[in-house]
């Protein structure tokens, strides 16, 4: 256990995932902040897959509990934090993960309840959630909001047009709390992953035929990304961790990419060949 959040209280919304080999963006934050010492509230929409992450915080000598909740559902977008609040008693870092893409297509063959559900999911919830919290960090002095946003929001082109759309929304969003709330000490920073090896990452690519397989998308990595590999949802939490902790004191309104070096080649999307 470290110290770097320690006697700090999170909540991870989207820390459940389903069973698999590899860890989940959601999960691998949540195992990280309470790692650092925070006590988390783990929040998904599935008390299985919450209750699993907050079974290995607490193997590993860590604090948390989890908290069901759909933030397509309006109304959940608020109990959330209100629940969070009550189980902990202040909300000092606010990690909004959940996002979706299975019902999204190209900007000609995507239907308008497509569209909307993945901006209802994508963006519409962050803004509940964080617009729910703000008080309640206010009250306690401050605190940290950080959005999963991704390098797609930087981009165009490809098959998942509403999803990009959105996540560009998510850091108009991180920009817009960062600088309303910097006069109340709360932070809103963003982290934009790509190339990064989780379930999602893999279930979505493969479904949307821009990969056949996880293990060509592993190739692809090799080749395209700068880095030369995949990167890991552990990636992302370190990116979260900073940007949760103290270490971050002075840093808001920022959008930072994991993605080995994307999206510093975007125009070619892809690593100069040898």
């Amino acid at each position: 256990m470290g110290d770097r959040m320690q006697g700090k209280k999170a909540v991870v919304v989207g820390g459940g995932q389903p069973q698999h080999d590899l860890l989940g963006n959601g999960r691998a934050i949540s195992l990280f902040l309470a790692r650092e010492g925070a006590e988390v509230c783990v929040v998904d929409r599935d008390l299985d897959r919450a209750e699993a992450t907050v079974e290995l915080i607490r193997k590993a000598g860590g604090t948390a509990q989890a908290i069901v909740a759909d933030v397509g559902n309006v109304d959940d977008c608020a109990r959330l934090v209100e629940d969070s609040y009550s189980a902990m008693g202040r909300i000092d870092a606010l990690v909004n993960n959940v996002a979706i893409n299975h019902v999204d297509a190209d900007p000609l063959a995507l239907d308008v309840a497509g569209w909307q559900l993945m901006m209802d999911i994508n963006l519409r919830a962050m803004w509940l959630t964080s617009r729910a919290v703000v008080p309640l960090m206010r009250k306690h002095g401050g605190g940290a909001i950080t959005n999963i946003s991704s390098i797609g929001s930087r981009t165009g082109g490809g098959r998942m047009f509403a999803y990009s759309i959105s996540k560009a929304g998510v850091n108009a969003l991180t920009h817009f709390f960062a600088v309303s709330f910097a006069p109340d000490n709360i932070r809103c920073n963003a982290v934009l992953p790509a190339w990064v090896l989780t379930p999602h990452s893999i279930e979505g690519l493969t479904r949307h035929g821009w990969v056949p397989s996880r293990e060509e998308l592993e190739e692809r990595g090799a080749r395209f990304v700068p880095m030369n590999r995949m990167g890991s949802a552990e990636d992302v939490a370190n990116a979260v961790l900073f940007l949760s902790s103290d270490d971050s004191g002075f840093t808001t309104g920022l959008e930072v990419p994991v993605d080995g070096g994307a999206l510093s080649v975007i125009g070619r999307y892809e690593k100069p060949q040898e």
